[in-house]
């Protein structure tokens, strides 16, 4: 007997607002062999993070007397160091028709957006992990407390302020916030601060044991955090569009 129930008034798909985080390559010039080199290294240390990643190709600081590079050209330079173009953002000179043929999409606005999914975390018992809702103190209405953990699959993000977290958080687990974030305790996951934009923003950590930090899209991973700052109390904020740690 078939179980299946549906009927053709049964709706077959829904459209749901994810909120996926986006990263932006932002050119600051264009040449075809040294980007594939600079790509290729860059993919050569990060093999995990470059993996299919789906990128937006910003060209809001390429100058304006340059000739746009060719999208085409582009795009191959791209998927060969393993990134998946999926739009671009910052240019008008670009036709439309062109980009769509091309199966890219054309980014008005702010291109990134934070991801706010927060998954299930196996359960231990040695000490319960962060629950989203576990908050000590709510300081105003922006800042969020937690006491407990963060541990791995676990997501937190913290819309329109700072992050506290006064236990630490594990690897594979990821903290955002629109502001700061503060970690009393080894920093071993992913800190993502500043989501929204906020070039100000800053991360506290009483160990750096990182897999990636970053600020306002600016980010660092495992492979370049690995310094004299390892394992130690450490501050990071942006210096431009350089991401720096100095010690606490």
């Amino acid at each position: 007997m078939n179980s299946d129930t549906r009927t053709s008034d049964t709706p077959l798909f829904q459209f749901k607002n994810s909120r996926v985080s986006l990263n932006e390559l932002v050119l600051l010039d264009y040449d075809e062999s040294r980007l594939k080199a600079d790509l290729a290294s860059h993919a050569a240390r990060l093999p995990s993070l470059f993996r299919q990643m789906p990128v937006v190709l910003n060209f809001e600081r390429l100058p304006a007397d340059k000739p746009l590079p060719p999208l085409d050209e582009l795009l191959a330079v791209c998927r060969e160091s393993e990134l998946n173009p999926i739009g671009i953002r910052g240019s008008s000179r670009y036709d439309e028709a062109l980009c769509l043929s091309l199966g890219l999409s054309c980014f008005g606005g702010a291109a990134r957006a934070e991801r706010v999914v927060e998954e299930p975390v196996e359960e231990k018992k040695a000490e319960p992990a962060a629950d989203p809702n576990d908050t000590a103190e709510e300081v105003g209405s922006k800042t969020r407390i937690l006491t407990a953990p963060v541990r791995s699959g676990q997501q937190v993000y913290v819309q329109g302020g700072d992050l506290i977290v006064l236990s630490s958080v594990g690897a594979g687990a990821e903290v955002m916030a629109d502001g700061n974030i503060h970690i009393y305790g080894p920093l071993r996951g992913r800190a993502m601060a500043g989501v929204s934009g906020d070039t100000g923003a800053r991360i506290f950590c009483q160990s750096l044991e990182a897999e990636l930090i970053s600020i306002a899209g600016y980010f660092k991973a495992c492979e370049d955090l690995q310094s004299e700052h390892w394992k130690k109390p450490v501050q990071a904020h942006l210096s431009g569009t350089r991401l720096d740690t100095v010690l606490l």
